[in-house]
């Protein structure tokens, strides 16, 4: 049986079971995927919410495996719908194959709760949460663990697994949760994962080398959420120097030390050995003392280098440049540099020659474990000497210092590096909801690189004419945002769009998503709000976005204040979210030095910013949070678009045409209630 046969024989299964229908869209996306893995094609795939696409993905990736032996890894943006995918899709997915396929799911190292740490921590708690944990990751730790939310925050900093562990040296080692998952990983035939680790994966390993990544050789690619992949990059591709980077620094290179002491005394080189450790801590030392120093002098932050140099000559690079400060920064820099490739190189042949020579019964595990913390403070060299010589189209800054200064590499085109880590790599399929702009994929593949073979749009399973109302206020009941940013005009305009969502929340009965653009508009907002108590209102702290999303799906009756992590992956199908109100366009507005280079770089190549970059953003933002309404075939509700500029300026007609076509469009909240129904 071809791959092809056994996906279509998935979903005729499917649909003799109780509660699902045959999505003709859902099963064509499928075929077209199981086509791709066959063959090492690529493909961008526009697919509506609705559609189904976790299980489209998985249905051909468990096919291929069967038939093709073919190694799929599904990556997500957010871990929560790499959970979903776990622990909803997945096991819906496998049960409709006869056949066994082996599987594995691994997020970032820090998502995972340290066992040693539990028990020094909160030894009480940490028996029952093995017990009943099965990935042991961060959102299991915060439903399993029995306290109260505001707690929770504060201890899984102190239990997450750090940024780099012993490994087999850990007592804990065969126990781990992040290395069980890690193991399953060799054996796997699909990988679920996010973003983030698939930049760790492609930075890990060496094809000239032939060396794996920590994901090894996978045959295909699928990029879901693929809209926020440009994120995952730059969060994955950065460097950064500060302080509290160096302080990191000290105790992962300390770990290392006192990991290898054992291997010293056992050939006679303690004493040599901490003298080799003492010398790192006096560079670390020395240059958290000239950036305190640097940071006396700073009122502001500034570009110190960026690439291509003509940049340079960009009136807005100008005015943000701090190439006064570039000798103490190379001079920091460069300490930090030498010191770790000293320390990092005289790890590893001491540890090789202690290898040969030494019959410590540990010596195997501690020199497998020491790689860890090698690679890091080596890494950790490379990207203080890329601080004054970046490449590629990048630039090096002084973030504007708020606690501490903060030193750091961005880059400010992703193009290349993404040839170079993914796209020449592995064969590949990127999809999203939103993955097209005005009808078009060109921004993605400009921002990203990807030039993908074939490409599609799946047409929406929802009708948007008769599910979906769109309200806009009326003329001049909410001030133009740009012209309230300060003072007076400032709480004017807060006041406005509270009376707007007050009357949506009364109107609706609370069951309000609103998202806002900045935490301070948001706050300003919720300090003029009047609603009854019958309709509280939630809002989204700095910590447990998952927990307040829960807690508005529970309560039908409450609305919900939120920021950019709701606007996008957040589902709340049925009535419990029954408005959506985006209360501002989330323009991007370049202050900082990264933002200020993309512009000038983005001008330099004869494009306009704000038409290239600005606005795409912006409109793919817009269509992700009016996505938030709609997610079922029975959702009904309402679109509320509170900025103003969508009806006065002309990039508002844009933006408008790039939402669900058909809508009916009201400027009383009471005319869209009644409607629509609700």
């Amino acid at each position: 049986m071809t791959a092809q046969e056994l996906v279509q024989q998935a979903f005729d299964r499917l649909a003799t079971r109780s509660g699902y229908e045959t999505r003709q869209n859902q099963v064509q996306l499928s075929l077209l995927l199981s086509d791709l893995i066959e063959q090492g094609a690529t493909g961008l795939f526009e697919a509506p919410t609705g559609l189904g696409k976790s299980l489209a993905a998985l249905v051909p990736a468990i096919a291929n495996a069967i038939v093709n032996q073919k190694r799929t890894v599904i990556a997500t943006y957010t871990n929560v719908l790499a959970d979903q995918y776990w622990r909803k899709d997945l096991p819906l997915a496998l049960s409709l194959f006869t056949e066994h396929v082996p599987i594995a799911f691994l997020i970032g190292r820090q998502r995972y709760a340290c066992l040693m740490a539990m028990e020094e921590v909160m030894p009480n708690d940490s028996e029952s949460f093995v017990k009943e944990a099965e990935l042991g990751i961060e959102n299991e730790f915060r439903r399993l663990v029995r306290k109260p939310d505001r707690e929770i925050s504060k201890l899984w900093p102190l239990v997450q697994v750090p940024p780099v562990c012993p490994a087999k040296a850990c007592p804990a080692y065969d126990d781990c949760f992040y290395y069980k998952a890690r193991k399953q990983l060799e054996k796997a035939k699909l990988i679920i994962t996010n973003h983030s680790v698939v930049i760790q994966d492609a930075l890990s390993a060496d094809p000239e080398t032939e060396r794996e990544g920590m994901l090894f050789n996978y045959d295909f690619l699928i990029l879901d959420e693929a809209h926020d992949f440009p994120s995952a990059a730059n969060n994955g591709l950065e460097f950064e120097l500060s302080g509290s980077c160096l302080n990191a620094l000290n105790g992962i290179a300390g770990r290392l030390e006192n990991l290898i002491v054992p291997l010293a005394q056992a050939n006679g080189e303690e004493h040599e050995w901490r003298n080799k450790g003492d010398d790192l801590r006096k560079d670390i030392a020395a240059s958290q003392k000239e950036l305190l120093a640097l940071g006396m002098q700073l009122e502001q932050g500034g570009i110190m280098v960026v690439t291509p140099s003509e940049l340079d000559d960009h009136p807005a690079v100008q005015r943000a440049q701090a190439k006064q400060h570039m000798a103490q920064v190379e001079s920091i820099a460069e300490r930090v540099r030498m010191g770790c490739e000293r320390y990092s190189t005289d790890a590893v042949l001491r540890v090789e020659r202690y290898r040969g020579e030494n019959n410590h019964p540990e010596t195997k595990n501690i020199a497998d474990s020491s790689r860890n913390y090698v690679s890091y403070v080596r890494d950790f060299a490379t990207g203080a000497h890329e601080l004054s010589r970046p490449s590629g189209a990048a630039v090096s800054y002084i973030g504007n210092p708020r606690s501490e200064v903060i030193l750091r590499r961005d880059f400010i085109d992703l193009q290349e590096p993404l040839k170079a880590l993914i796209w020449d790599r592995v064969p590949y399929v990127c999809m999203s909801a939103t993955l097209q702009v005005d009808e078009e994929f060109d921004h993605f593949k400009r921002v990203t690189g990807a030039n993908a073979m074939f490409e599609e749009v799946l047409p929406s399973p929802f009708d948007y004419t008769t599910q979906c109302a769109l309200y806009t206020p009326k003329t001049n009941a909410v001030p133009d945002p740009t012209l309230s940013r300060t003072g007076s005009a400032e709480q004017i305009y807060y006041q406005a769009i509270a009376r707007e969502l007050s009357d949506i929340i009364v109107t609706c009965q609370g069951r309000t998503l609103a998202l806002f653009h900045s935490r301070k508009e948001m706050e300003g907002v919720m300090t003029y709000m009047r609603v009854p108590d019958e309709y509280p209102i939630l809002m989204q702290g700095r910590t447990g976005v998952a927990i307040v999303g829960e807690q508005f799906k529970k309560n039908i009756f409450a609305s919900l204040f939120a920021l950019r992590s709701f606007w996008t992956g957040f589902d709340a199908p049925g009535e419990t979210c029954s408005c959506v109100a985006l209360v501002r366009i989330p323009f991007e507005v370049p202050f900082e030095p990264s933002q200020i280079a993309r512009m000038a770089y983005l001008a330099h190549q004869g494009m306009d910013p704000f038409q290239t970059h600005t606005l795409p953003n912006a409109k793919i933002i817009m269509r992700q949070g009016a996505g938030r309404l709609i997610r079922s075939e029975n959702d009904k509700g309402i679109i509320a678009l509170l900025d103003p500029r969508l009806q006065t300026k002309r990039y508002g007609e844009q933006i408008l045409a790039n939402l669900p076509p058909g809508m009916r469009q009201f400027n009383d909240i009471r005319d869209a209630a009644g409607w629509i129904g609700l």
